[in-house]
């Protein structure tokens, strides 16, 4: 074997050599290649970095690859929270509203719509920290920017925005702004679901009512339903009551509700609980004026007493009420007292005097027992110059006046009455004082009957 031959055989040896040890070596770091292995921090960093450099300045499309990397990679990435999630969020809508086509933006927005009803589902896997509230928000949002949309996406597991706000505030009481609670409330009105309204409304003011926006708002919205529905005023107020039974201001509100209702049977009712309450004079008023109506004039009286020892300056209506109560009570004398204070007061007030002609002409039926002598005829004089005190006073009370005096006359002593009393000359004064009749101490023009 020559020398050259003898050379290449021994290279051929070395390499086959070489060959052999570097095979398990190569069998052995082959493994290691397959493995996944976690990215470094640096690669992590860089990625997070170019999509937020373009994401801030909306470069969208630019952001979209980097943003999927970190949200498969490092979705918690740098705190831990859930910014890369409501990022690739805006992200998809962003690339919506500068979409080219319908189609597109559609497509776009389908995509948003997955992502966001998935979101919190895949950052509970992957360890992510969120606020539950903040994304039910962010549903609302959603369904509310992009309404005309919402026929072509997939958005079968949403439910209406109010119902999203609603769930946020049910989570976070005191986070939520007035704006979501105002939907929430705006939701219910729209469908008329009035006692769901209010109902939410007591929730809100129990948790925020505090807050001065809110506060506005919850007002606001019971003076809207209020006002198109007093009755829901109504039985809002008597739960209201009946969990606060001795709340004077929730008693007072129940007591108006009524009255503005026309409910007097069940304000009546209420009167009395109210009053131990030391209400004002005007709520005592109505009390009074109820007590008239009901036929109780002694409570009425009482409750105008206690108003003017509470400080009430008392008014013509009031006056005339009280007359009205004495005439009930057939303190006919204390009546007229009454109805002459209400006239000083009001010189026009026409039913006041009318009042006082009443007064004498049922002083004639109380006085003259089974027959109408001529003294009891005489009466109704009195009492005809009292209707026609009250013409002058206010013409718009004619009608009535008038058909009083048409009434009266008709039972005025006749000619033969007058005949026969010496002291009465047609045309002259005489005065009713006498009897039975002299607390009317009036006198009158002598007339007979036509």
């Amino acid at each position: 074997m020559s020398l050259a031959e003898r050379l290449s055989a021994f290279f051929t040896l070395l390499l086959g050599v070489s060959l052999a040890l570097s095979a398990p070596l190569c069998l052995i770091a082959q493994p290691a290649q397959g493995q996944d292995s976690k990215p470094s921090k640096q690669k992590i960093a860089q990625h997070y970095s170019l999509y937020y450099e373009s994401f801030r300045t909306d470069q969208f499309k630019s952001a979209k690859k980097d943003l999927e990397w970190i949200i498969e990679n490092a979705p918690g990435f740098p705190e831990g929270d859930d910014r890369n999630f409501d990022r690739q969020l805006e992200l998809y809508k962003g690339l919506a509203d500068n979409a080219s086509s319908e189609d597109q933006r559609l497509a776009y927005l389908d995509t948003a719509a997955t992502l966001l009803a998935s979101a919190t589902t895949r950052m509970d896997k992957q360890g992510v920290n969120y606020e539950q509230y903040e994304w039910e928000i962010e549903k609302g949002r959603f369904l509310q920017e992009y309404e005309d949309a919402l026929p072509d996406l997939q958005v079968e597991s949403f439910e209406t925005p109010e119902a999203h706000y609603e769930k946020a505030f049910e989570l976070a009481p005191q986070e939520i702004e007035p704006y979501y609670i105002q939907q929430i409330l705006r939701g219910y009105l729209e469908e008329n679901k009035q006692d769901q309204a209010l109902s939410f409304l007591e929730q809100v003011e129990s948790q925020r009512g505090d807050d001065q926006k809110v506060s506005k708002i919850i007002a606001s919205v019971r003076q809207d339903i209020f006002g198109k529905n007093p009755q829901a005023k109504v039985n809002y107020l008597e739960k209201k009551l009946e969990a606060n039974p001795d709340n004077a201001g929730v008693m007072q509100s129940l007591f108006d509700a009524y009255v503005r209702q026309g409910n007097i049977s069940k304000a009546s009712k209420l009167a009395p609980r109210l009053m131990k309450t030391d209400p004002s004079a005007e709520t005592i008023r109505e009390i009074a004026e109820m007590r008239l109506e009901d036929g109780r004039p002694k409570a009425a009286f009482q409750a105008y007493k206690k108003a003017v020892e509470g400080g009430a300056d008392l008014g013509s209506k009031d006056y005339f009420n009280r007359g009205d109560a004495h005439q009930q009570m057939g303190n006919f004398s204390k009546a007229r007292r009454e109805y002459r204070k209400a006239i000083e007061m009001k010189p026009d007030y026409g039913r006041a005097y009318i009042a006082i002609g009443d007064l004498y002409a049922k002083a004639v039926s109380d006085c003259s027992g089974s027959q109408l002598g001529r003294k009891d005829k005489a009466v109704y004089w009195a009492a005809v110059d009292k209707y026609q005190q009250a013409i002058e006073a206010n013409s718009s009370i004619s009608s009535v006046a008038e058909s009083k005096i048409r009434s009266y006359k008709d039972v005025f002593p006749t000619q033969e009455d007058i005949f026969y009393r010496e002291d009465w000359t047609k045309g002259e004064r005489f005065t009713i004082d006498y009897g039975c009749y002299s607390w009317i101490n009036e006198t009158t023009t002598v007339r007979q009957a036509p």
